[in-house]
């Protein structure tokens, strides 16, 4: 599984689109029904589960987990087969 870790990233404040641009990414590098996690701060990305089910949408992408923890946010996006 592939680990990206968005953590401590410096996104220019506009974290909605600099996550549209991490997804689409991962839609480039994965293979269809491979695994990535994406690791977030909770404070910078505080959407809610439909947010991030749509972004991934837009990519082919996914969620498959979320878990919400108190600084931070960890999701699983799987790229599905086209």
């Amino acid at each position: 599984m592939l680990v990206e870790d968005h953590r401590k990233v410096s996104c220019g404040g506009d974290p909605f689109n600099y996550l549209k641009s991490v997804l689409k990414g991962l839609s480039f590098q994965l293979d269809p029904g491979q695994d990535a996690q994406v690791l977030l701060d909770r404070e910078k990305f505080s959407y809610s589960r439909d947010v991030f089910e749509g972004m991934g949408h837009l990519s082919k992408l996914k969620l498959m987990e979320i878990e919400e923890k108190p600084q931070e946010i960890d999701l699983v996006f799987r790229k599905e087969n086209t």
